[in-house]
Parts: structure tokens; sequence; C-alpha cells
């Protein structure tokens, strides 16, 4: 879909939805989230529930998901930046498009463990909020999707195995990683990955072990391979204009809020990422471990590819943030 179209078909859904200005006037706010069958979601209902209880009813959120108004997640800096959402689940991945930087925390192969990447993800909130001008308002709060494996019709226990392999993939740099390991990207959105497993428009998807539970693709997949990806992260964004519109009062309790979701957001992503392998596994699907071989040529990958790549696209302050915020949990630096 052509961007010049993108505003006038976002803002019908959100008129038929209840219609912006008038839910703006009454407090009813419009918050959309990823994905309906996941537990991050349940994040955006315990926000909507928290923030009706803590205004006295001042405030009430309505969640709905990305599918509902038909957009992908690609198109939500823009879309909260013109005030047509007043909350959104930015994913950090999704929009690296438009903010290149916020991605490093992302990179595929860039921590060597999930506690890592966790911590990691918790202290470069800081570098995130210091990008908000350019995600279009506030950022209150973050979270995680668990570990990002392969979801795949076909086996691969080592690097030649993943050779040609047609893969869903989404942002920069994850593209740039599956392409340098050998296979093929394709870009795809979520809600339309399991048709395209299922017709085998792809061999297979990156995705979060538990969303890729959630949404059925051990139907339609056999393997979830581990590349040593990492979970990736999400952000709790309130629109700037809404929130200039909010009392000092309110942003204070969102503030409060932001923090307490980030907990949960950070807990989440750390129990997924194992729930989500135990029960596809459940279903039948075989988990193949991370190999020594596999690890080495994603770090590989990381080190001549993807790393160089997303320094280059970030500009002249990509490298003290890599430094500052992700090298004592990569245990690397950039020199």
């Amino acid at each position: 879909m052509k961007a010049r179209w993108l505003i006038p078909i976002v803002l019908v859904s959100l008129v038929a939805l209840g219609g912006f200005d008038a839910a703006l006037a009454q407090q009813k706010w419009k918050a959309v989230a990823t994905s309906r069958p996941t537990p991050q979601f349940a994040l955006w209902t315990w926000l909507g529930e928290e923030m009706d209880k803590r205004t006295n009813g001042q405030v009430k959120l309505e969640v709905v998901s990305l599918p509902e108004l038909g957009l992908t997640g690609f198109e939500l800096v823009r879309v909260t930046r013109s005030g047509l959402v007043d909350v959104a689940d930015v994913i950090l991945a999704y929009v690296a498009g438009d903010v290149p930087v916020i991605e490093g925390v992302d990179l595929p192969g860039l921590f060597p463990s999930l506690d890592a990447s966790v911590k990691a993800h918790v202290g470069f909130m800081a570098a995130i909020k210091k990008n908000e001008d350019k995600l279009g308002g506030i950022v209150l709060g973050g979270y995680l999707w668990p570990g990002q494996y392969i979801f795949s019709r076909k086996p691969a226990r080592n690097p030649a195995e993943l050779k040609g392999l047609k893969v869903r993939v989404y942002g920069t740099a994850q593209t740039e990683f599956a392409r340098a390991l050998g296979m093929e990207p394709v870009s795809i959105a979520f809600a339309e990955t399991y048709t395209a497993l299922e017709r085998g428009t792809v061999d297979a998807a990156f995705t979060g072990t538990y969303p890729g539970f959630a949404l059925k693709f051990f139907e339609v997949s056999k393997f979830l391979i581990d590349v040593n990806h990492g979970p990736v992260g999400g952000a709790f964004v309130i629109s700037k204009r809404t929130w200039d519109r909010a009392t000092p009062e309110l942003r204070t309790t969102l503030t409060k809020l932001g923090v307490e979701f980030s907990e949960r957001g950070w807990e989440v992503g750390r129990r997924t990422t194992q729930e989500g392998l135990d029960k596809n596994r459940e279903k039948g699907m075989e988990v193949i471990p991370i190999t020594p071989a596999m690890a080495a040529a994603s770090k590989d990958v990381f080190t001549k590819v993807v790393l160089p790549s997303w320094l280059k696209r970030s500009g002249p302050d990509a490298k003290a943030i890599f430094n500052q915020y992700l090298a004592p949990h990569a245990g690397i630096t950039v020199p």
C-alpha cells in the first residue's frame, strides 16, 4: 500500500470504531497493539484496565489489534505522529526504517544469552527515549517478545542447510542477517505468515516462540531452529498530541503506569520464550538447538554484516550509543 493512502484508510477505520475527535473529547482513547492471541497483548488490556481504575473512569482505553485496523505495524511511526491513535505498540524492528538507531538492541546475533538481552533492553530504554521525537510520541515503557526462532517446513541442523530457504522476515537487520546466512528473505506481515507457510510461499518464518504457537504455526511447519537471534523489543508510546492535551496529574499517572508496564513487559518476554518452545514441542514440532557451527556462523554474520550496516545507517551517534548501552551486555565494543 502506498504511503499516501495510509492515513485516510486508518482514519476511516478509527471513525468506524467511534471517531477520533469524539473519542478524545470524551477521554476515550484508542490503542493499537500487535496481535490478540499472544500473551503480550494482555499487557495492553491490563493497561486499559489500570488507566480506567487510576483515573476514576476519566480515561477509557479501547485496545484493538493491527489486523483489525488493516495495519502491519510498519506504519506506526506515521500513524502515531499524526495523532490517529492515542497509544501505540511500537515494535522496534518494525519501525527501524523510520528510526534505524533504535533497532540496535534487536540486532540478531548480538547477545550471548537471553539474560544479557533482557538486561540490555532495560538499559536501552534511555536511548529510545532520546529518539522519541522521531517516534511521534512519548515513550513511557517497554516490553519483550520472546526469543526469535525460525519456524520451518524443512530441517536445518547446520548453516549449509539454511541456504536457499525462503524465510519471512521483518526489519532491516533481520533481512540482512537472513540473506548473509544464505536464506532468501521475504517481507510478510505477521498476520499473513500462517497462510504463506501453508501455501509454500515461504519455507520458513522468523518469529517469537510463543507468537508462532499462538497463531498455530505448528500446523504448517515442523521445525523450530535456533540461530541465536535473540528476543526483540517493543515500546509503549503515547501520541504527543494526546500527551500535550493531558493534565499534569494524568501525565504523572501515565508515567507511573509506564514503569509498571515495563516490569510486566520484561518478565513476559523472558517467560514466554521457554513456554513457546515447550508448547510447540507438545504439538509435535522438533526444536533444533543452536550448534557450535550455527553459533559461529551467526556471530560471523553479525560482526561482518549486521553491525557495520546498522552503524552506517544509524548516523554518527550510533557508535557511542552501542558502546554505552549495548557493549556491556554483548561483550564487544566498536573501536
